[in-house]
């Protein structure tokens, strides 16, 4: 059986150096082959030289080059370019235990599921003290899911098998990194879930994320916010079908009470880090604001599809 290993990149090539380093440690075990595909999303250093680069004993490396911008793109290239029977995701800033190849593919490999969603653990010297499972969660960590029921995965440590993609084709180019900044492997997994596929929890599987530390300073929180909300807000209104009643009055209202409590707060606006509180008020104003938006467009999706319809 072979495994497809899919990273997307663009301009970080410090990173992905050590990233491929981890990798080479893994360990593949007989009776499984496992290639790398790197898929440079447009870079302008020298990732196609890291590439060429690195050495691994049991797993193949290659590159591919997708020019539109965007990790869903990116990662609808990796799938289109690589034939395994299994599929993982990772990042490039992430460093793996021996046993990450072995114990994310053993629940496809004997059926158990579809699919397997791994843990995600912050690198140590990225952690504060201010975190809370909020912040923690927004980079990546996998701490928010329930242990005993599989409730979706994360980009950065997920398998499936590629039978999946005949009824959910790949990822939304309108979410994730490069378009509106995430959500694209929470509606991925919804879609996975609605066409009865299982979702296996490996969580005990943990790689780790080596992030850059300028996410935390405070504009990185206030982006990710904005970010998050018109995400959430795609999904709301063109796969969940929401609806929109007294959204410019509820609207009025969430930019008020935002204002108030800036108003009230200025002290506590550190240079890294941003409140829960705040970041939940952003959030809740900008999603409103965006929904309003996305509701003038004909939606991408039946209700719960698992396929665009324009």
């Amino acid at each position: 059986m072979q495994v497809s290993i899919i990273i997307v990149t663009r301009n970080r090539a410090e990173d992905l150096v050590q990233t491929l380093a981890a990798m080479a440690g893994i360990r593949v075990p007989d009776g499984l082959t496992a290639e790398l595909v790197v898929v440079d999303n447009g870079s302008t250093d020298h990732t196609a030289e890291v590439v060429r680069s690195a050495r691994m004993d049991k797993i193949g490396v290659r590159t591919v080059c997708e020019e539109m911008p965007g990790l869903s793109h990116g990662r609808n290239r990796g799938l289109a370019e690589t034939t395994g029977e299994i599929v993982m995701f990772t990042d490039d800033d992430i460093r793996f235990p021996e046993n990450w190849l072995v114990a994310m593919t053993a629940p496809v490999v004997s059926g158990a599921a579809e699919a397997v969603c791994g843990g995600v653990e912050i690198a140590p010297h990225l952690l504060r003290p201010w975190m809370t499972p909020l912040h923690r969660s927004w980079l990546a960590s996998s701490e928010w899911l329930d242990s005993s029921e599989p409730q979706g995965m994360v980009g950065a440590n997920m398998a499936f098998s590629r039978d999946v993609l005949r009824k959910v084709p790949g990822f939304d180019a309108e979410l994730g990194a490069g378009a509106l900044g995430s959500c694209e492997e929470s509606l991925f997994s919804s879609q996975l879930r609605e066409a009865g596929y299982q979702i296996f929890n490996r969580l005990d599987v943990c790689v780790e994320h080596h992030f850059q530390p300028v996410r935390l300073i405070r504009s990185a929180w206030l982006d990710a916010a904005q970010k998050q909300a018109a995400s959430r807000a795609y999904c709301g209104h063109h796969w969940e079908h929401w609806g929109c009643r007294f959204g410019r009055a509820r609207l009025l209202r969430a930019a008020w009470n935002l204002s108030r409590w800036r108003s009230a707060n200025r002290r506590a606006m550190e240079a890294e880090g941003c409140s829960e509180e705040e970041l939940a008020l952003i959030v809740h104003e900008s999603m409103i604001r965006a929904h309003l938006r996305e509701s003038r467009r004909p939606r991408n999706y039946n209700r719960h599809g698992l396929r665009r319809v324009r």
